[in-house]
This record gives C-alpha cells, structure tokens and sequence, in this order.
C-alpha cells in the first residue's frame, strides 16, 4: 500500500522521503499515466559519448582511484572497435577549403 493510499498527503511524503513536493507530484502523475513509478527510457538530455582519451582517464581515476594512462585507454577504446572522437570543423575555415 502506497502513502498516498494510506491518506498521507503529498507534502507529508515529501518530507518523510527528503524529497521536493514537485518531485511527488511527477512521480504521482507518471504512476496515473503509465502504472509505473520508473523513469521512462530516454528521458532527459543524453549523455556526452564524445570524451577523449584524457577525459576517460580522469573519469577513472575519480572512479577507481587507481591510474591508467591514456594510451591504454586509447588501446582499449580501439580494441572494443571504439572510433575516436574527431574534432569538428567549420565548413567555411581556410584547413577545410584547401
């Protein structure tokens, strides 16, 4: 049985859970549209695929706390057929009119 079954009411829930009053009222509504309280899949801004090598390695290392060089990661990437990241550029730039 769900608080708001039990009577609670949704400011009540948001303090007993440390959570905003708008965060119960989202995941009220999500429950009535969908039957679920789960997020639905692809909401939300996407995550940023495109880290180099170094990014990676700074990643883990916050992760992790042990260090692996860059070139491993790069290694790695390439063995997991892993394309690397290439920089943009302007169409209009003198490099990519020749």
């Amino acid at each position: 049985m769900t608080f708001l079954e039990l009577g609670i009411s949704m400011r009540r829930i948001a303090r007993m859970l440390g959570v905003t009053l708008r965060t119960v009222q989202k995941v009220k509504r999500r429950y009535e549209e969908t039957g679920n309280h789960l997020r639905r899949p692809g909401n939300g801004r996407p995550r940023n695929r495109d880290l180099n090598a170094v990014e990676v390695q700074e990643q883990l290392l916050q992760t992790r706390r042990d260090y692996i060089s860059d070139s491993t990661v790069r290694r790695k990437l390439a063995e997991a057929n892993l394309k690397p990241r290439r920089p943009n550029q302007r169409p209009n730039s003198r490099k990519s009119i020749g």
